[in-house]
């Protein structure tokens, strides 16, 4: 059977049509337009079929179900994981100087185990208690609050401010609070209990990351077809790149948040002030909005001790934040990940909206690393694109 394509119709019906034309501009002008029009069916015949598939695929939905159930699991462990094979390669790298691979992987490992069980043994104790105090902090300003809401506003604010309408807004904010909780409980619950089962998993992934992660890529690498191969190793540069600065530079920036927060809460005087900075260090892992919700625990506890208390927090937490954002982060992430701030907050409410509070954590090196793949195959089809401007203007 004998195959016609579009484009070979057009090129044996197309000098037959040349012939009638006596202006050569109008016959480039027909052919251009002709063109045009065989490129917008191509494209709309592509667009027919991934929307075909996409609805194929749903239709079948209840065979990759399960499929999804086990990519769900393994998402948080995948993910810590990750994390912690981007702290322990550079160890594993200035061990391979001296030793082989395999016991550079063991050693690393097993500090990594110790240095784990030392610090859950010598911090563990100290911060239960440390919550135990939190809880019972935040119960007395509590009580405090309801045997007199007066306190809560300083007394040169209570002619600007009416204690019945804040007092009904709080109200009205902790009922809306506990029926979310009480409806979304079970759901909390189930997610909750699974994630001791997934943390499992956390230090088996980091061994055989550390130990065949690179064999691994060199047989998905070798599987890649020989014309996508250079592209594919380009993009697994890039992304390993990216993901490595975003890792290593974004625990750098946390541990720096914590470090000056404390210090901020300790000149405040607020109590419990190591607990809110290690509140602080995680959540500034989360970036640009992190930082914000890192402060206000203790911007709540405050409260009960002074509004002079709660403007030196706001105070400390800006000078804190532009230090870090005008000298550590350009520093020790640089340029290669300036992301804009409203990108960041659209893909964070996404990213908590599809996968839960995860989804916060890894929404942004997700997005950067696909940024960075997709940036290789711009660059390479605008210069497609130049040198085919540069051949037909010759």
């Amino acid at each position: 059977m004998v195959k016609i394509g579009f484009k070979t119709c057009i090129s044996r019906v197309y000098p037959l049509y040349i012939d009638k034309l006596e202006n050569k501009d109008e016959a480039n002008s027909e052919m251009e337009a002709i063109e045009s029009m065989n490129k917008q069916i191509e494209n709309l015949v592509k667009i027919a079929l991934t929307l075909l598939i996409i609805f194929l695929l749903y239709q079948l939905s209840f065979i990759f179900s399960p499929l999804i159930t086990a990519a769900s699991f393994l998402f948080v462990p995948v993910i810590f994981s990750l994390l912690f094979y981007y702290l322990l390669k550079p160890l594993v790298q200035l061990l391979e100087k001296k030793l082989s691979h395999t016991s550079s992987v063991v050693i690393s490992f097993l500090i990594f185990i110790l240095g784990f069980f030392i610090m859950v043994g010598t911090l563990g104790f100290f911060f239960v208690n440390q919550f135990d105090q939190l809880g019972d902090v935040v119960m007395e300003q509590y009580e405090q609050y309801q045997e007199d809401p007066g306190n809560l506003i300083p007394n040169f604010l209570e002619d600007y401010i009416n204690i019945e309408d804040v007092e009904t807004n709080i109200t009205g904010r902790l009922s809306e609070l506990t029926g979310w909780l009480q409806e979304n409980f079970s759901e909390l619950f189930s997610q909750l209990k699974e994630i001791p089962t997934q943390l499992i998993l956390v230090p088996f992934l980091i061994f055989y990351l550390l130990k065949d992660g690179q064999r691994f890529y060199e047989k998905l690498r070798d599987f890649i077809p020989d014309k996508y191969r250079n592209k594919f190793v380009e993009s697994a540069d890039e992304v390993n790149s990216v993901l490595g600065i975003y890792v290593k530079g974004q625990l750098i920036v946390a541990l720096f948040t914590g470090i000056g927060m404390l210090i901020v809460y300790l000149i405040a005087g607020i109590p419990l002030a190591p607990v809110l900075a290690i509140f602080a260090v995680v959540t500034s892992i989360i970036p640009f909005i992190g930082p914000i919700l890192g402060v206000i625990p203790a911007i709540v506890i405050a409260l009960g001790e002074g509004l002079w208390v709660v403007l030196k927090i706001i105070i400390g937490t800006i000078i804190v934040q532009q230090i870090e954002s005008d000298f550590i982060s350009p520093n020790v992430i640089g340029k290669k990940l300036d992301i804009h701030p409203l990108t960041i907050i659209v893909l964070i409410m996404l990213a908590v909206t599809i996968f839960g509070i995860i989804g916060a954590f890894v929404a942004v090196p997700t997005y950067a690393a696909l940024r960075a793949v997709a940036g290789i195959y711009y660059r390479e089809y605008r210069n497609k694109g130049q040198e085919k401007y540069h051949q037909e203007k010759l």
